[in-house]
């Protein structure tokens, strides 16, 4: 146990965690992707042992994003009876996982979704870098993998299917994100306070931040506090002795606008971190824990809130915001949903269109919020998106792959539709 501990000590200088949008965090999965000193390009021994990896894990996403990958990871491993190998991430310092680190490059297996673009489509520079980093032919995955015997890949993805495809995993998954106890202790003591001031607890989590600045993106979804205020006043007399928690990336902004409800957040509730854990930046798993406990929950359209919503064990009741704006609200189990609601529904959007982003940012955060974003973010956004792209493109094939993505943006896409013959 000692030398678990240890692990999770060393590891925890390179785990700090950050608030960097979805959308910049995707260079620091390629930029490392060949950095990494563990792994080997051809490993010698061990060739026939059972095994997973996830070389992406920590850097494809944020803390929501990292337990749907790890959950995946972890129930597609324990089916096969295989070894997991992954890199340092959060949850070894917040749940004391102790994976092998990765010791060999395996082929990658990515992620696929039926009727429906992943970011793996949206930008086709993705799967050629990944094979040419890996010198291996890549093979597209759903969620059949969890139960197929596929072994000796490299999962990449963020393998947020439906719910349900969990539900059979559920006390398993549940199981994966229990706090260590040194930081269980205070957060449990935080949690009683919250508790002795009513007996029915109300927690919203409000996402702002990158969903504010990627308009574009088709699953940025921000509601008017007023919605949600609306929205409690219409339950707030059916309520227990209610009290409201709340949680936001943009707090400041979005507390005054609760004060009738006497809101609390983790700054009234004491939390007082282990000092080991204080250089992690993991202020936000406190806001993260306290969801999961609450009675009541209304979520964002945010990955975050619904893994909280999906470790929540007493909960009454699940709402979320939804892209029917006359309706605002609707009920939902977390074992038997869609973690993220594209707009378009059953034909869901990667990209919002023009009109699209005019109408839904100017409903539902006005005017002034509209014109910046037509100056300012989308612009932004496009000029990120082609950064990224011809990034990946010139690694792949130097100035012939930069050129390649050039045309591809000009609306030349067969320009990347065969991209086989890089590998070499």
């Amino acid at each position: 146990m000692q030398e678990n501990n240890n692990l999770r000590e060393d590891n925890s200088n390179s785990t700090k965690y950050t608030t960097e949008s979805e959308i910049d965090r995707v260079f620091s999965v390629f930029q490392s992707f060949n950095k990494n000193p563990e792994i080997q390009k051809h490993p010698s021994d061990n060739q026939d042992e059972k095994v997973l990896t996830m070389s992406s894990l920590g850097q494809l996403g944020r803390f929501g994003n990292q337990l749907f990958q790890y959950a995946f990871l972890k129930i597609s491993a324990e089916n096969r009876k295989a070894k997991v190998e992954c890199p340092s991430w959060i949850g070894q310092s917040l749940f004391g996982h102790d994976d092998q680190p990765i010791t060999r490059r395996l082929p990658p297996a990515i992620e696929c979704a039926e009727n429906e673009n992943t970011l793996f489509d949206i930008i086709p520079e993705f799967i050629p870098y990944l094979e040419k980093s890996a010198k291996a032919k890549s093979c597209r995955i759903d969620y059949d993998f969890l139960t197929s015997e596929s072994i000796g890949v490299d999962l990449w993805g963020f393998f947020q299917f439906h719910s349900h495809i969990f539900k059979p995993y559920q006390e398993y998954f549940r199981s994966l994100f229990k706090p260590v106890d040194e930081l269980q202790i205070p957060l449990r003591h935080s949690l009683n306070i919250l508790q002795s001031k009513g007996k029915t607890v109300v927690g919203i989590h409000i996402r702002r931040g990158d969903y504010i600045t990627e308009p574009r993106a088709g699953f940025t979804l921000v509601f008017p506090t007023r919605w949600y205020c609306q929205w409690l006043e219409s339950i707030w007399k059916e309520l227990e002795e209610p009290v409201l928690f709340i949680c936001s990336d943009d707090l400041d902004n979005v507390l005054p606008e609760f004060a009738k409800f006497s809101p609390v957040t983790t700054k009234d509730l004491q939390v007082q971190l282990p000092s080991s854990f204080k250089e992690l930046n993991i202020e936000f798993y406190s806001d993260f824990f306290l969801l999961s406990h609450c009675d009541v929950v209304c979520i964002s359209n945010s990955i975050f809130s619904f893994a909280a919503s999906m470790l929540n064990e007493k909960c009454k009741s699940f709402v979320r915001p939804t892209w029917d704006f006359d309706k605002k609200f609707t009920s939902f189990d977390p074992w038997d949903s869609k973690p993220i609601l594209w707009l378009g529904d059953e034909n869901p959007k990667f990209f919002k269109n023009f009109i699209d982003i005019l109408t839904i940012t100017y409903t539902t955060q006005g005017l002034l919020t509209m014109i910046k974003s037509l100056i300012v973010y989308i612009p932004l956004s496009i000029i990120k998106g082609w950064v990224i792209r011809f990034y990946l493109g010139y690694k792949v094939h130097g100035y012939l792959g930069l050129c390649r993505s050039l045309l591809y943006t000009l609306g030349f896409k067969f320009a990347w539709r065969n991209f086989g013959e890089h590998l070499n």
